[in-house]
């Protein structure tokens, strides 16, 4: 089972685009609309994920 990150992405504006660079070599761009739409999907997961069990499933 891969373990969640625990280190937020880094977002900037650049041209027109946002891009979101994490660890591993992660990096993603998108328009500003979709950036909009994924940021409060993010929100909306975190907030659910928040209220679920934190008791991690042991590793395998």
């Amino acid at each position: 089972m891969l373990r969640p990150e625990t280190i937020a992405g880094v977002a900037a504006a650049q041209d027109g685009v946002v891009t979101l660079d994490g660890r591993d070599g992660l990096a993603i761009t998108m328009t500003p609309e979709a950036a909009a739409e994924t940021g409060r999907r993010l929100i909306a997961a975190a907030a659910l994920a928040a209220l679920q069990s934190t008791e991690e499933p042991p590793l395998e």
